[in-house]
């Protein structure tokens, strides 16, 4: 550690901000590999752009040898319009097409709504018809309850929510094999090997989707082939293989990377090529507790578990939080902290609030009228902006019957802006509202499990019920810099709000 170098005053001003000296600590390690734990607020950016700084200024590292890596367009974006150099700050797929490029890799990308369309092909054409109907109408015997009429395109229109829940399964069920880098002959050989855990009633219904899956994955691989196109999957393990067979035409002495808990395993294997070509020091940020996108094939394994993947490695903590009160951090750790498979970690803050969680009760006759109550509330305490939170896209419309403004409310001169809470990791506002907390299959958590073929395949550490779930009420609590508004059904009260009820001050409006 160049302990000489804490108060160096470089760190005096990083984006108009004095850096702490947890964060100037990070800055200043050059471990192989580095992992930063960074709780919701607590200077994660800032700290990145420190790194960036300190390398060029004091280290006089070229730009060009510094490669920075954010999980969306928007972060991306957001990173550029603050970083002072010309570094490389691409997301993920940026990357890869940027190595496709060094290459003379030719290619077209395939459209994103490729998967579902041959899906939707796949029940209508003859394929599914041709030596397979009585197997298939055997299967939905079993998968849609209480059949009696087994004509497939009966069920197919008297069935239709469940079965485009299934064609939804198919769908994400190869878009898993894609980001955790599995072929179809993984598929085969597993099915093969673990026969025996398929009996009965069960054997039936995951035979009958593994050879619907074998069928479709097998179309959609040779759709692309014939047409010379690639999806975005195929686009990182491409662009991974070249390196490691042809080298990396591009030097990277340094690799940063944000929002680590939200990897998987084929940007991982990027990650290790291009590191092992260049021998860089990889520096990865990140939070176990805001892990939300398992849906899409991110794994938390490679975050809890980052000592196995990377060697030598070490890992590093900012423990002070900017954006929450130390009140509402308690009750958020103590909510979260009941997931077991994660690192554990103490967040704190100097900043002092009383009662910062507030829940509002509804009824089904007055949920609209409860939410503007609560918004002409705020407007006359303070017109703070308000971010509006809601599980799903459809939560908002059962309060506000207008069209959104660019994802805006038109509700007298506030600044009121709705988003799911996927959409809001990385932000933060005024104040939160967090809509359609009721104890139902689509409230807050989702009480949609995974069919039993994603659990067999894809098998998790993870053992705690709707822990996923629980990491996303974590990230819609800690969007706030003062209070968050839960707004809970009467007498029907989410499974977490009645967690945390005794912690929460109830208002009535």
């Amino acid at each position: 550690m160049k302990e000489n170098l804490l108060n160096n005053k470089i760190f005096d001003d990083i984006n108009g901000h004095s850096l702490d000296i947890e964060q100037r600590k990070i800055i200043l390690d050059d471990s192989s590999n580095l992992l930063v734990v960074a709780g919701a607020g607590s200077g994660k950016t800032l700290t990145i752009l420190g790194k960036i700084k300190y390398l060029i200024e004091i280290e006089k590292i070229n730009p060009k040898e510094i490669l920075c890596i954010s999980f969306t367009n928007e972060t991306v974006n957001n990173l550029k319009n603050k970083v002072e150099y010309n570094i490389d700050i691409f997301t993920f797929h940026k990357l890869s097409l940027e190595i496709l490029k060094d290459y003379n890799y030719y290619y077209k990308i395939a459209e994103s709504n490729l998967l579902e369309y041959i899906v939707n092909e796949y029940f209508e054409s003859s394929l599914f018809y041709q030596g397979k109907l009585d197997f298939i109408i055997s299967y939905f015997k079993y998968y849609l309850k209480d059949i009696k009429d087994l004509d497939i395109d009966k069920i197919k229109v008297e069935y239709n929510n469940l079965f485009t829940s299934y064609k939804k399964l198919i769908i994400k069920f190869i878009n898993l094999i894609k980001n955790n880098d599995y072929d179809i002959n993984l598929l085969r050989k597993y099915l093969k090997r673990n026969k025996y855990i398929f009996n009965g009633k069960k054997k039936l219904k995951n035979v009958c989707f593994f050879i619907i899956v074998f069928d479709i994955y097998i179309i959609y691989l040779e759709e692309l082939s014939s047409n010379l196109r690639i999806d975005f999957d195929m686009m990182l393990k491409i662009s991974s293989n070249l390196i490691k067979k042809y080298g990396i035409k591009r030097y990277y002495k340094y690799i940063i990377i944000d929002e680590w808990q939200d990897t998987s395993m084929i940007r991982y294997d990027l990650i290790k090529n291009i590191s092992y070509e260049c021998d860089s020091k990889v520096i990865c940020f990140g939070d176990d507790f805001q892990s939300i996108y398992k849906f899409s094939g991110c794994t938390m394994d490679l975050f809890v578990n980052f000592k196995k993947y990377f060697k030598p490695s070490k890992i590093l903590y900012m423990h002070k939080t900017y954006r929450n009160s130390m009140e509402l951090i308690r009750i958020a750790y103590s909510f979260i902290i009941k997931n077991h498979y994660q690192l554990s970690k103490i967040l704190v803050s100097y900043k002092k609030l009383n009662n910062p969680l507030k829940v509002v009760y509804y009824t089904r006759s007055n949920y609209k009228y409860k939410f503007n109550k609560l918004i002409e509330k705020l407007y006359k305490e303070n017109k703070r902006e308000i971010l509006v939170l809601g599980r799903c896209h459809h939560d908002i419309k059962l309060v506000y019957d207008q069209d959104l403004n660019n994802g805006y409310l038109n509700y007298l001169d506030m600044n009121i802006r709705f988003l799911t809470v996927h959409a809001s990791k990385g932000l933060e506002s005024e104040n939160v509202i967090i809509l359609n907390l009721s104890d139902e299959i689509l409230g807050f958590p989702n009480k949609i499990e995974d069919d039993e073929v994603i659990k067999l395949f894809f098998k998790t550490k993870e053992r705690m019920l709707y822990a996923e779930e629980r990491r996303l009420f974590y990230v819609a609590l800690t969007r706030t810099k003062n209070n968050v508004y839960l707004i809970t059904k009467k007498n029907h009260e989410s499974i977490f709000v009645k967690e945390i009820i005794n912690k929460c001050e109830v208002i009535d409006i």
